[in-house]
């Protein structure tokens, strides 16, 4: 009897003994456990934080130079404080607040997270305060830095090109007696709370440039009070940006003629293309009867150069590249093109390069060119200065 029950004692120790070994080992899982916990809850406090700043600093970026994708009739629409101002804001505080009774400003452009902390846009998810420095945004609280490039540079906000042709309704451009009577006004937002204009005169084949404009939707204004008549038009010039617009009046105002041959040279009409590597005129058939053309001859002594394209209203009638035409070189069309009695077409030479196979493009400003036509029309003109 007395080993039976010194057996039983036994067993029941070791049982204990045994659930003591257990509790330990649950103790010692919970606390890895835990600790992993808390690291991996760190870790992803610490990524959320990251993101959270990041999505701020893409808002902080839109309040500056609006969201490129938000449009009204095909146009962009939202161009943020630089678009309404003309200007970069001067602080953070300035998306919020009217930086100095400014009339053209149409804040706030950026909201807080909290309404009890109105000004919490300025700092990121750590609460250290948005480095800002033109167009970067950075945060540092993360102990490493979170960049964001609201543009490539200034000059890609401030400083953009707005280019354009100006005619009449059958597309005659004005010439040297007229273009000195247009006026092109685009007006735009100073950078201090009000607004600023730059106007020009479109050269004598209607080509005009203004420089230096802030990204935004601004009112291009022509005018021509001779003829009683003006365009009202709105340019949406985003970043980086040079848009070019064709502009016609409504009437049929502007004619003049030159030249020899079956066809004249419309005044003043020739126009040296945007880049500089391409130019255009005008021609008017007023025999009274239609005037076939199959082919052109363009003269020039300098600089050495050979043409690609010549296009007729728009429509491509020569196109070689093995070799491109030179000096003195037959470009002889891919069908007779018929210029009926009254009509006036717009031709245009293009592609110059450097060798007849290709090279680099050839800038042909201040170029004295003889054009031959097929029918005998011929004439000189000399392209204007590079723009």
């Amino acid at each position: 009897m007395d080993r039976c029950v010194s057996y039983l004692v036994s067993r029941q120790q070791n049982v204990k003994a045994f659930t003591l070994v257990e509790l330990i080992l649950v103790v010692v899982i919970i606390g890895l456990l835990a600790t992993t916990a808390i690291r991996t809850g760190s870790a992803l406090f610490a990524a959320a934080k990251v993101e959270e700043t990041r999505q701020e600093l893409d808002a902080l970026a839109v309040a500056i130079a609006g969201h490129p994708n938000l449009a009204d009739n095909g146009a962009r629409a939202d161009f943020g404080y630089v678009g309404d101002v003309g200007s970069l804001p001067p602080n953070l505080d300035a998306l919020y607040a009217n930086p100095g009774g400014y009339a053209t400003w149409k804040g706030p452009y950026i909201g807080s997270r909290f309404t009890q902390v109105a000004d919490d846009f300025k700092t990121d998810a750590w609460g250290i305060p948005y480095g800002y420095s033109g167009v970067t945004i950075a945060s540092t609280g993360s102990g490493n830095s979170i960049v964001r490039q609201v543009a490539a540079g200034a000059d890609d906000l401030l400083r953009n090109r707005v280019s354009g042709m100006v005619s009449d309704a059958d597309g005659t451009p004005p010439g040297s007696t007229y273009c000195d009577s247009i006026t092109v006004v685009l007006q735009y937002p100073n950078g201090a709370g009000s607004t600023t204009s730059k106007s020009v005169h479109p050269d004598a084949g209607g080509y005009f440039f203004l420089d230096s404009i802030p990204i935004g939707n601004h009112p291009l204004i022509v005018a021509y009070p001779a003829g009683g008549d003006t365009l009202y038009r709105t340019i949406s010039l985003p970043p980086a940006a040079a848009p070019y617009g064709e502009h016609r009046f409504a009437a049929d105002i502007w004619y003049g003629a030159g030249g020899s041959g079956a066809l004249t040279l419309v005044s003043g009409s020739d126009s040296l293309k945007a880049d500089c590597y391409g130019f255009s005129f005008w021609l008017a058939n007023n025999t009274g009867g239609p005037v076939n053309i199959s082919s052109l001859t363009l003269t020039w002594s300098s600089p050495t150069a050979y043409y690609r394209y010549v296009r007729l209203n728009s429509t491509t009638i020569f196109d070689e590249n093995n070799p491109s035409n030179g000096s003195g070189d037959l470009a002889v069309f891919t069908a007779p093109q018929t210029i009926s009695a009254g009509q006036i077409i717009r031709i245009e030479i293009d592609g110059f390069r450097s060798n007849p196979t290709g090279g680099a493009n050839v800038e042909i400003g201040i170029t004295a060119f003889t054009v031959t036509l097929s029918d005998g029309t011929s004439f000189d003109l000399t392209t204007g200065a590079c723009p």
